[in-house]
């Protein structure tokens, strides 16, 4: 009884939640009264493949516009408990293979991967400064993770796509503090599970929502054309 209510009352109050939008439009017109860019923030897993085609279609699709794409690594997520959850990412492997045929992604890897096998690279991303090196960066190892292989990509090929993108050597030891903390804003904000985006005062399941999150920039005025 306890799992039914978390799976579907949890989903159902953090959707009505986003929709009393009024205090969020009144503050993106003061944003934009004061010269400021828009904020997309996504909140992603390296080990999901539904994270990987928004992060990559985001970054696409949001060139032009006036926001800024913030990338929010997190390794924990969903519903804690969740019997379903082994269930749940082998579903997202069908899903990230129709979502991403659209942006033309063809998926590769047929399995889950491990969480704690890629969380290293939430390590890396997380502390790490915002813009188009940590963009770039995160496309090209989730292309990599999904989209390139079907087995493990070794530590040092994601490492030199690192060093390409920022100019450096990756953070040594553990930067898991910059991880958890995306983790409780995820939660924060509202949405309980990967890919969720954070527009404003409003959130969507990013992968089901893509052209969506673009219309929202375009409702508050930071369109490709403002």
């Amino acid at each position: 009884m306890a799992d039914t209510l978390a799976r579907r009352v949890i989903p159902r109050a953090v959707v009505a939640r986003s929709r009393i939008d009024w205090p969020a439009r009144l503050a993106a017109s003061v944003r934009r009264g004061l010269g400021r860019q828009g904020r997309v923030e996504l909140f992603f897993a390296f080990d999901d493949p539904c994270s990987a085609v928004a992060v990559i279609d985001l970054a696409e699709r949001l060139k032009g516009y006036e926001a800024r794409l913030v990338l929010l690594p997190v390794v924990r997520r969903g519903i804690p408990g969740d019997p379903a959850t082994r269930l749940k990412r082998l579903y997202a492997i069908t899903d990230a293979r129709r979502l991403g045929a659209r942006s033309g992604l063809a998926l590769t890897r047929g399995e889950p991967l491990d969480p704690d096998s890629v969380s290293f690279l939430a390590e890396w991303a997380a502390p790490a400064r915002q813009g188009p090196a940590l963009t770039g960066f995160c496309v090209e190892a989730l292309r990599l993770l999904w989209f390139g292989s079907d087995g493990v990509v070794p530590r040092s090929e994601l490492a030199a796509v690192w060093t390409r993108h920022m100019g450096a050597e990756p953070p040594l030891g553990s930067t898991s503090d910059a991880v958890r903390r995306n983790e409780v804003r995820m939660r924060g904000r509202g949405p309980y599970d990967t890919p969720a985006a954070w527009v404003h005062g409003h959130w969507f399941f990013a992968h089901d929502r893509l052209p969506q999150i673009a219309e929202r920039l375009d409702e508050l005025g930071w369109g490709a054309q403002a």
